[in-house]
């Protein structure tokens, strides 16, 4: 037994000295550098991207596996662009834990570590042939490099997929602590067009263990573009990460920011508190979760300065396999300005519990404060499951001042919810509209409102039935809505007895200015005032592009800026930013309108109108829409018109087409043409001058048709023809004739004849006018235009018609010839 004992003693003694003087050899004689150029063969055969190392490789391998290499940098795949390059990194691996399954590095350091992470438009990233998709490597290595490659590619796996290799590879990862210094990454997405850098990064971190929590800390600076981003990003956590159960977590979590943030200016952005997630089931826990926003929301769409923002969550817990949640005390709470002044804004969930076998909680509410509106809103009587969700009462309170007119809305109903199937609905809609105004006929308009509200996100679709008792008439709206997420289509119909849009929705007017306050000091010159800000009439039609719409309506009584009509139909069509209204009739100040409208917001603001209006009272009709009393009559209006512009003056000056306009028994206000002929002629001498009235709405030159046709250009009409007949007269159009809609103004010349002088019981003073034409030149701002006798262009057939008459009636007068002639001529020369 001793001799057996001494051999094996023996045996062991030699094969220690045979390892020690063996791993004295290798220590002696390995050379890392070596298999540089081998492992970067290998790493272009594997990954088709070229591994360049600059510097040299330093190695060790007892007591520990010490490793030191600088300048290396990897390419993109079958490229010479960098994907990643590190200036310099140090590690050190324990070689007995690895007996034991553990990997234990001492520490790792690491240096200007540059990375650009790229995601192309086919959704794939620029590593993705170094974290998956490649099958393992199950034959022994021939050598150190194709090891280390290997192994690599195993860990990357390991990683990426959440796992680890089996039992006898799952090494147990325990590294000492971490330091990354100036590094950068660059983040640049092709589907979305965003380009970020996360430059000046310095990390350290604690004991690194998994399913172990360990130090991390961090700083960086973030910069990119669309949207902009210029910010330092600062934090601190306790993490713990165990990849192989996929759960991973974040304890005493300090993360803020300040700059440049998408859509908003912060002076600091905070976020504290504990998360925890879990891969596997996708379940989230958060406890005592603080985010804290100050600076101001540059976002067009809700524009705000010095704003104040936070969100408090002590407990929130998420297993969407459980269909579990819990909230408690959730406090959201935001205040600042906005160009219209103060806002603040808060939200409370002091409880709620659901689960697939009930669902409680204390009611949610919430309130809003912004440009004279105060609304809240609330849940009350929560009850269920998780699979069916009642709310006894989702209601809606609020009211909003405009001037002098004050809207409540007051909105309550039950609320369903099918979290299972993605669907609600709020069943039994009930709720009162109530508008106090002093400018409505009886001071105030209530308005009650009953209907249903459903939606079906799975199948993406909803619909709505809302009737309403508007000035004593029915309101009944019913749509349908398709593809929800994306380019709503809607089919409606709406029916209404009465609809008084002024009253509704009354024209805005701007605020008068105010007086200066305070004394004046009359030993300063006085300061001009400053010009007004110019209004902003853009034309925003965005909101055209994009849904689809179907539809029809019907009007008994449509008031909509002054203008009103009975019996209004239309049809009504919107499809890829083009809005068509077809099939357009109403009954119109005593006659029938017939016609359709185009809008294409696709395609420059684009706006078409063809329509006919028969039989209408003109007066009314233009008093109305244009509050001018220029024109009256009976008869008929052709339009077909055509503009485009991005405001109001491109689309005056991009107006073009033809109009046609057929009067009968009326009258042109502003001038009295037979009264002022009248006068004028009454003091008629050769030597006259043209002689200029101002309008008088007072006055007025009626006639028995008329019949003008313009047409358009660059928005200035040419009058084309113009015929106006009365017993006395008949007026044509002459040069210039032009209505410039743009300036808004007119430069017109009618050319008045007088064609039966014994029509009028005072025609015998225009006897020496018949058949003359005197041109009338109708000039200045639409809405104070000036007439203009020219005489002159008239005088050489005026003479001409005055010694006619005046020799007639001497020829045929009593008394001596030649004492008649000579008072005729001594007449005709004013003398």
């Amino acid at each position: 037994m001793k001799t057996w004992f001494k051999r094996i003693l023996i045996g062991l003694v030699v094969l220690v000295v045979v390892a020690v003087v063996g791993l004295a050899i290798f220590l002696l004689t390995f050379d890392p550098n070596a298999y540089k150029y081998k492992l970067e063969e290998l790493v272009q055969q594997r990954y088709q991207r070229t591994l360049t190392i600059d510097g040299e490789i330093e190695l060790s391998l007892f007591p520990r596996i010490g490793l030191s290499v600088q300048g290396v940098s990897l390419s993109e795949p079958n490229s010479s662009e960098i994907f990643a390059s590190i200036d310099s990194t140090r590690l050190a691996v324990a070689v007995w834990p690895l007996l034991s399954n553990s990997f234990v590095v001492d520490h790792v350091a690491i240096s200007g570590l540059k990375a650009r992470v790229i995601r192309g438009k086919d959704g794939q990233f620029n590593f993705s042939n170094l974290v998956g998709g490649t099958a393992p490597v199950t034959e022994v290595p021939a050598n150190p490099a194709e090891a280390l490659v290997g192994a690599a590619e195993t860990a990357a796996q390991a990683i990426t997929n959440g796992s680890l290799p089996p039992r006898r590879s799952n090494m147990q990862i325990d590294i000492a602590g971490l330091d990354l210094k100036d590094g950068s990454v660059q983040l640049q997405d092709a589907i979305s067009g965003m380009a970020v850098a996360v430059t000046k990064i310095n990390a350290n971190t604690g004991r690194v263990t998994f399913n172990q929590p360990f130090d991390v800390r961090l700083t960086a600076r973030v910069e990119g573009g669309n949207p902009r981003v210029d910010a330092n990003l600062t934090g601190q956590a306790l993490l713990t990460l165990d990849p192989s159960a996929k759960r991973y977590a974040a304890q005493k979590l300090d993360l803020r920011m300040d700059g440049k943030l998408p859509g908003a200016e912060a002076k600091s952005l905070a976020m504290r508190g504990n998360l925890a997630f879990d891969g596997r089931k996708s379940a989230l826990d958060v406890a005592g979760l603080e985010v804290v926003f100050q600076g101001d929301v540059t976002d067009p769409a809700a524009a705000a300065t010095n704003v104040d923002a936070s969100v408090a969550m002590p407990k929130l817990s998420i297993d969407p396999h459980k269909r579990q949640l819990q909230i408690e005390k959730l406090a959201i709470r935001a205040k600042g300005g906005v160009a219209d002044g103060p806002f603040e804004f808060a939200v409370d969930a002091p409880a709620l519990n659901i689960s697939p076998a009930s669902a409680t909680g204390e009611a949610l509410t919430g309130r809003v404060r912004v440009s004279g509106l105060d609304a809240s809103f609330g849940l009350n009587g929560i009850s269920g499951n998780a699979g069916e969700l009642d709310i006894k009462e989702a209601k809606l309170d609020s009211t909003s001042k405009t001037g002098e007119r004050v809207v409540k809305l007051n909105f309550a109903s039950p609320l369903s919810l099918n979290l299972l199937m993605r669907s609600g609905a709020l069943s039994a809609l009930r709720g009162d509209v109530n508008i106090t105004d002093p400018g409505l006929p009886k001071g105030s308009l209530q308005i009650p409102v009953i209907g249903s509200v459903t939606a079906d996100l799975l199948k993406d679709q909803a619909t709505s039935k809302i009737n309403a008792v508007l000035e004593g008439g029915k309101f009944d709206l019913s749509a349908d809505i398709t593809r929800l997420s994306d380019a709503p289509r809607v089919n409606f119909a709406l029916v209404v007895d009465t609809l008084d849009l002024d009253k509704l929705v009354p024209p805005v007017t701007p605020p008068a200015a105010k007086p200066a306050e305070g004394k004046k000091d009359e030993s300063k010159p006085a300061q001009p005032a400053p010009a007004p800000a110019p209004v902003d009439d853009t034309i925003d039609l965005s909101a055209l592009v994009g849904p689809s719409v179907n539809g029809t309506l019907k009007v008994g009584k449509l008031v909509v800026r002054g203008l009103k009509a009975d019996e209004v139909g239309a049809t009504v069509k919107l499809d890829k930013g083009k809005l068509e209204i077809t099939s357009l009739t109403a009954g119109l100040y005593g006659g029938k309108l017939a016609g359709a409208v185009t809008v294409d917001a696709a395609q420059g603001n684009q706006l078409a109108s063809k329509m006919s209006l028969a039989g209408i009272a003109i007066e009314p009709f233009l008093m109305d829409l244009a509050k001018r009393n220029v024109l009256s009559g009976t008869g008929s209006l052709a339009l077909d018109l055509k503009t485009a512009g991005a405001n109001a003056y491109a689309m005056k000056a991009g107006l073009g087409g033809t109009m046609q306009l057929r009067l009968r028994d009326g009258a042109v206000k502003g001038i009295n043409l037979t009264q002022t002929l009248r006068e004028l002629k009454a003091a008629f001498k050769p030597e006259s001058q043209d002689e200029t009235v101002p309008a008088d709405t007072s006055k007025q030159t009626e006639f028995s048709e008329m019949e003008a046709d313009l047409a358009f250009a660059k928005g200035v009409a040419s009058v084309k023809r113009l015929n106006v007949v009365s017993p006395l007269l008949r007026v044509t159009q002459g040069e210039p004739a032009t209505i410039d809609f743009v300036k808004s103004e007119l430069d017109l010349v009618a050319r008045a004849r007088v064609v039966n002088p014994a029509a009028d019981p005072e025609g015998k003073e225009l006897i020496d006018l018949k058949d003359v034409t005197i041109p009338v030149r109708i000039q200045g701002p639409f809405d104070k235009p000036s007439y203009t006798l020219l005489w002159k262009d008239a005088v050489g057939a005026i003479l001409k018609r005055s010694l006619e008459n005046k020799l007639r009636d001497a020829v045929s007068g009593k008394g001596k010839n030649g004492e008649s002639i000579d008072k005729a001529l001594k007449g005709l020369l004013g003398k």
